[in-house]
């Protein structure tokens, strides 16, 4: 429905409930002629009469008995469709939407609050985890400012065309194991080990050993990886994180790393829609993310 006949709704919805054309008019700000043309082109858009007129009152008919619901119901879609486009473009007054794959929550969001918090204090941040599917969704339908996850797993979408993606860090990812599991003890093959792992990008899936694929590797997959390392620490899983991730439980020996016979690394990137303008709070806190990248992390 185009924007003149939503004013000729609006302008209808007035009319009905005051019951007057003079009253509408100097409730809506306008003269009681253009309402009256206003009115007129309705009626001759529907085909219907919609007023009996009366020296001094209007008498709705039947049709604008019934058309007036529903008039109701298009005028309050309108409006939270407005109410869309202004979270949308208005970053959602003042908050910013993150997703984040289970690598780089697990190292960026601590960091990202503390430093926002001096830096960008008016922001509020809301930071989503999740597997790359099902937060590319929530970027395409606009749950999401950005995205933080692989660069990799870009040539899994079906329109990668709508995506813009920027490189922001590439850290090498390590195997770690408890140092009391048993099958470390006795000196066992890494693939004979439970693996705990989160969502696996598919560049690293693509890089694994035949041996490693044909293992079932991962048997326990999570989307959280602090819960990958909790397992790994107590002694029951392998799983595979980011060194600065877990540095505290390395030097306290409470992890330790494993031989792989492959190398990984984590090739972050961010994911925006090209179609969408970015607020003002959005790219602040991108901008902040980069310099994270580069200052903590380099």
């Amino acid at each position: 429905m185009i924007d003149w006949e939503i004013k000729q709704l609006r302008h209808f919805k007035m009319i009905f409930e005051l019951g007057s054309i003079s009253k509408a008019a100097a409730q809506l700000g306008l003269t009681q002629s253009a309402l009256t043309k206003s009115l007129k082109k309705l009626e001759e858009k529907l085909g219907l009469v919609l007023f009996h007129r009366h020296t001094r009152e209007l008498v709705a008919t039947e049709a604008a008995e019934i058309l007036y619901h529903h008039a109701l119901e298009t005028l309050a879609s309108a409006e939270d469709f407005s109410n869309k486009v202004a979270l949308i473009s208005q970053g959602h007054f003042g908050q910013v939407n993150i997703a984040c794959g289970p690598l780089i929550q697990q190292f960026i969001a601590e960091v990202l609050i503390e430093k926002a918090i001096v830096k960008l204090p008016n922001i509020k941040l809301h930071i989503s985890g999740g597997n790359f599917k099902t937060l590319s969704y929530g970027l395409l339908n606009h749950e999401f400012d950005f995205m933080l996850y692989d660069g990799g797993d870009l040539q899994t979408l079906n329109e990668p065309e709508r995506f813009e993606v920027t490189p922001i860090l590439k850290l090498p990812i390590v195997f770690l194991v408890s140092p009391k599991h048993p099958m470390y003890q006795s000196g066992q093959s890494i693939l004979d080990f439970k693996w705990a792992l989160p969502s696996i990008p598919l560049r690293l899936k693509t890089n694994m050993p035949d041996k490693m694929m044909s293992a079932g590797i991962p048997h326990y997959k999570l989307e959280s990886m602090g819960q990958c390392i909790s397992l790994a620490k107590r002694g029951l899983v392998v799983t595979a994180a980011l060194r600065s991730v877990v540095k505290d439980e390395l030097e306290k020996g409470e992890l330790v790393e494993l031989d792989s016979p492959i190398k990984l690394s984590s090739n972050f990137a961010l994911y925006r829609l090209r179609s969408r303008k970015l607020s003002e709070q959005t790219v602040s806190v991108i901008e902040l993310i980069k310099s994270i990248a580069s200052e903590d992390f380099s």
